[in-house]
């Protein structure tokens, strides 16, 4: 039995894969692996930006509340602006006003005592106190006018991980009043 030509089997057509063949499949399981690796690479990088926005978030929120605490303006005496020479140090325990934090530059982060807080080494707290107008809260005075913005941002390296800003008002029978404004980048 004889099978018509075009269904006979030639041994000299019976090549196996071209060299070509072998390229194409291994440009497009290289460009396969490429993006593969560019996938887990963007998921890493942003679980890094995530984790560092949280831990820098909470290191802001533990020194606002610090600030927070403390009176508007210096018990003792009307000092002037920012922390007085009795006030600087190694550490905070002599701050005893919102604007003794003007400011201040926390790099590594440190409790209030100057004790370091651990896991945070990597990360910087930048605090900026304003005196704001009452009428504007984004308009910055000379003279208080009894209200502050607190700014505490957070840095790693020189990117900033995170902005807290509170404003702080202090009323007519003493009371105060907050505002949160968080800004993540």
């Amino acid at each position: 039995m004889r099978f018509p030509k075009a269904i006979r089997l030639n041994p000299k057509s019976r090549r196996g894969i071209s060299q070509v063949e072998v390229a194409v499949s291994s440009l497009i399981v290289g460009v396969l692996m490429v993006a593969c690796f560019s996938a887990v690479a963007a998921s890493r990088r942003s679980q890094v930006y995530e984790s560092n926005r949280v831990r820098g978030l909470a290191i802001a929120e533990a020194l606002v509340s610090e600030i927070t605490q403390l009176p508007m303006r210096d018990p003792s005496c009307d000092c002037g602006w920012g922390p007085g020479n009795e006030e600087l140090g190694s550490n905070r325990m002599n701050f005893d006003d919102v604007d003794d934090y003007r400011d201040l530059i926390d790099s590594p982060p440190r409790s209030r005592s100057g004790v370091l807080l651990t896991g945070y080494s990597d990360l910087s707290r930048r605090v900026a106190i304003d005196r704001v107008a009452n009428s504007n809260w984004n308009s910055v005075t000379n003279t208080y006018a009894g209200v502050y913005r607190i700014t505490v941002r957070v840095l790693r390296g020189s990117s900033e991980v995170c902005r807290l800003v509170v404003y702080r008002t202090s009323g007519s029978q003493g009371t105060t009043a907050i505002a949160n404004f968080s800004s993540l980048n």
